[in-house]
């Protein structure tokens, strides 16, 4: 894929992502003629999202009051995401005089398969499973909720639209890892297929263990299974902490992802 061609795939698995997720009851989706939209009574951001905005430059102002309003309403928190594809160019800049917080920009970066990078040496412990039932879950959410510094319901929220999937006759559309050290869950990964490319989604591990390969591990384990798929390429939305990692596993910067986060009252 060209590097256009993997920008465009960044934004398409994100959006592709969500929509997924969105099969869940609880979180109903919206398309329309300006924006695709998620929405839900639960008071995590991740359940409740804004994408690929294309917005009208005379009217930008109120479109983002319409776009609003259903999570203003509803009291809960909101993440607005900003891709390639974004229109206004300045939509992020805009966004703020209407409540909402600059979150750090991502990477979004891409990675030829074939070219992935040789496993790291690890803590002899330490061992990485897939994620195949409410027990592995749990553990899942102890390991993303601490790795990401998250409060409390956010990773209760996430685990919840992702245990919906692991009921009988309900297809997957992602695969999990949780790594551990013992019994100790310390490491989160998830993989999911869309736009043609595998994305690799909610990499984290616990403050006390990183910086030592941790990361790398935990990423290599959905990168494999992409790998083993027939998956070409893999893409991900890199912060500055997990950038490093990234880089030596043979991923390239291809575009930027930007975030803006609006809160409920509390």
């Amino acid at each position: 894929m060209s590097r256009s061609a993997l920008a465009q795939a960044v934004e398409a698995n994100l959006t592709a992502f969500h929509v997924a997720l969105s099969e869940w009851p609880e979180i109903s989706l919206h398309r329309g003629g300006d924006r695709i939209w998620t929405v839900s009574q639960r008071r995590f951001s991740l359940c409740n999202v804004l994408l690929e905005a294309h917005l009208d430059p005379p009217d930008v102002d109120a479109q983002i009051m319409r776009a609003v309003a259903p999570y203003v309403a509803l009291n809960v928190n909101v993440m607005w995401k900003l891709g390639p594809s974004t229109l206004p160019a300045d939509l992020g800049d805009r966004l703020l005089k209407h409540g909402f917080l600059v979150r750090p920009t991502l990477r979004g970066m891409a990675l030829d398969l074939a070219s992935l990078a040789p496993a790291p040496a690890l803590l002899p412990e330490f061992v990485t499973r897939e994620v195949a039932d409410p027990a592995t879950l749990d553990l899942w959410r102890l390991a993303v909720g601490r790795g990401f510094g998250w409060p409390h319901y956010g990773a209760e929220d996430l685990t919840d639209n992702l245990e919906y999937f692991f009921r009988p006759g309900i297809d997957r559309p992602f695969v999990a890892y949780v790594g551990a050290l013992g019994e100790e869950p310390i490491a989160s990964s998830l993989v999911f297929s869309g736009a043609g490319v595998a994305g690799i989604y909610h990499v984290s591990t616990v403050p006390e263990h990183r910086g030592q390969g941790v990361g790398a591990a935990i990423t290599r384990a959905p990168l494999m299974e992409a790998r083993r798929r027939g998956y070409r390429s893999a893409i991900l939305h890199a912060t500055e902490a997990g950038y490093p990692v990234y880089r030596h596993l043979g991923f390239e910067d291809v575009c930027a992802i930007g975030m803006r986060l609006r809160l409920c009252e509390s």
